[in-house]
């Protein structure tokens, strides 16, 4: 984490990431979760710096629409490193409404893509490969239908 103002630095450190007091709207309505953001070393003029939910959601937007694959790489990492986060993300996309065409579009082809292949080309399938089908027994058959 850098924090600079102008052309001083005020602290170039590894920043520290923890769940800070959520706040209560003015309304008493709603509470505000938040995030509080400290550099490593610790020190008597520390810069802290909160985020809300809508910060937090601008910083991911903004790391995932990155030039750089690295910057998207650390926001992926950090929801395979979840699995509850990964299993939410998976089941919104198994799940999606009528409201996200693109999403259900990119689910179905990803599920295609990954149904099993056949062995050798041409192949026909597994499905196929059962045995010819037998006769039903007489006492199953209707009345005057033959097979």
């Amino acid at each position: 984490m850098l924090v600079k103002r102008g052309e001083h630095t005020d602290l170039e450190a590894r920043a520290k990431a923890e769940p800070a007091e959520s706040v209560m709207t003015r309304d008493y309505y709603t509470q505000r979760p938040q995030i509080r953001l400290t550099g490593d070393p610790t020190g008597p003029m520390q810069p802290e710096i909160t985020l809300d939910g809508n910060d937090v959601a601008k910083l991911v937007e903004c790391a995932i629409r990155h030039p750089t694959p690295n910057m998207r790489y650390a926001v992926l990492t950090a929801i395979w490193n979840h699995p509850d986060s990964f299993r939410q993300i998976l089941r919104f996309g198994l799940e999606a409404q009528a409201g996200f065409p693109e999403i259900r579009k990119i689910v179905a082809e990803e599920l295609t893509k990954s149904l099993p292949k056949p062995e050798f080309p041409g192949a026909k399938p597994a499905v196929d490969a059962l045995l010819p089908r037998m006769p039903r027994p007489a006492h199953l058959k209707a009345k005057g239908q033959a097979e």
